[in-house]
């Protein structure tokens, strides 16, 4: 056997899935690739991949290219290839069983209704490998579950959606370094639970961050600069989360798109000002003009 580790993200090829539920898996080895600065290549064993070094360990990242039914071809090819060890292997996927926001990451398991899991435990010929399951909740009403997966996340669902890909990253490096048990301990949950901290060097200050009552909820959600680090999953929060940012803005001035977005930018830490803009907008508190070239802010009395 060799040292390889092999991470496979879950999803389905082509243009038409990108943004789709289903390609969770496939956005967070995207991720992974930009933190460590590789490519996917060509199509290698039925799946795109890119290797080299991370965490000092060497890593394949995988997307498998068969869809996500036959995800335990590309899998199975790509073990006996690199002769992967079943300790060294990961899978991300999707899982409609758990809420949008959270993370679980296990040792083993049955597929619990994951198709391209269900394949690669048949290819495999075990559940016994590692797997990250990150959640987007059920459909709602009497929506079928192919259309849910198959459908892109929108509003705030989007903005949380790309907080959760950040924190699987993490995990996925936490169980590079220290393991399943450590990742398991540190990353599984509610995106609202705050990560445990880095305990402070002898004798230094840690900064504390003041904020008015009214915003006090947030206070998990905030660095020490009072940036917003994570998108909450409960809509009342991300109302909150919405005035707080209103808040930055000065009632009476008008602003370009480039001055509120730059402004937004100050204020959080996980990009995409555009759709946080768009947000604010849809909830009142910044208005435009018709040609979009000048926005405002409009104070509004809130409640929480």
């Amino acid at each position: 056997m060799t040292d390889w580790y092999l991470i496979v993200g879950l999803g389905n090829p082509g243009k038409d899935y990108e943004d789709t539920r289903h390609n969770v898996g496939f956005r967070v080895m995207d991720e992974m690739a930009k933190r460590y600065g590789l490519a996917f290549g060509k199509t290698e064993r039925k799946a795109q991949v890119a290797s080299g070094t991370m965490k000092n360990k060497k890593v394949i990242l995988a997307k498998p290219q068969t869809y996500m039914n036959l995800s335990g071809e590309a899998v199975r090819s790509l073990v006996d290839f690199y002769k992967v060890e079943l300790p060294n292997i990961l899978v991300v996927a999707d899982d409609l069983d758990i809420p949008l926001g959270t993370v679980r990451l296990r040792q083993s398991g049955s597929a619990g209704g994951q198709n391209g899991i269900k394949s690669i435990i048949q290819h495999l010929g075990t559940q016994d490998f590692n797997r990250l399951r990150f959640g987007i909740g059920r459909p709602p009403g009497k929506m079928q579950a192919k259309d849910y997966v198959l459908g892109p996340f929108k509003g705030d669902d989007a903005i949380l959606a790309s907080q959760v890909i950040d924190r699987a990253s993490d995990a996925v490096e936490t169980w590079l370094t220290d393991g399943i048990d450590l990742a398991m301990t540190r990353h599984n949950g509610d995106i609202d639970q705050p990560k445990p901290a880095p305990k402070p060097t002898t004798r230094e200050k840690r900064k504390t961050l003041e904020l008015p009552p009214d915003f006090e909820p947030l206070k998990n959600h905030l660095d020490v600069e009072g940036r917003l680090k994570w998108w909450p999953s409960k809509r009342s929060k991300q109302l909150l989360a919405l005035d707080y940012l209103a808040s930055k803005f000065e009632a009476g001035k008008t602003y370009t798109e480039n001055e509120v977005n730059a402004l937004l930018n100050q204020w959080h830490t996980f990009g995409d000002p555009a759709l946080l803009r768009r947000e604010l907008f849809d909830d009142g508190l910044l208005n435009r003009h018709q040609d979009g070239t000048e926005y405002w802010y409009t104070p509004n009395t809130k409640i929480y």
